[in-house]
């Protein structure tokens, strides 16, 4: 289910960006005589840029909700596991902040 959703999103998203690049340049286009059209597609592609914004962000909502309660299942399942991961993690994120602080203390 992960993958598929993970699937869509870029399709989705790319599909929503050709109408947003569409209306640009159909906007590109007009402009050219500053008639009254131009800020009709000038409007227009801004509305599809809202539209393509309002689209990520439901699915980037809707594809992180997913890995929030993957994740939350696989806590549930495995708690052993995911306390060793966690703090394997802790310690390799203290490992790259000490290795950071010594690069910038010039040593």
């Amino acid at each position: 289910m992960l993958n598929s959703c993970n699937n869509q999103i870029p399709h989705n998203v790319e599909s929503a960006l050709e109408d947003v690049a569409r209306s640009l340049q159909k906007a590109a286009k007009d402009a050219e005589s500053l008639s009254a059209d131009a800020d009709e597609a000038l409007s227009k592609a801004a509305a599809e840029l809202t539209r393509a914004a309002g689209s990520l962000r439901k699915h980037a909502a809707a594809a992180a909700r997913n890995v929030v309660q993957k994740a939350a299942d696989e806590v549930q399942e495995h708690p052993i596991a995911s306390l060793a991961s966690a703090i394997t993690a802790a310690a390799a994120l203290v490992g790259v902040i000490a290795k950071m602080r010594h690069k910038g203390s010039g040593n």
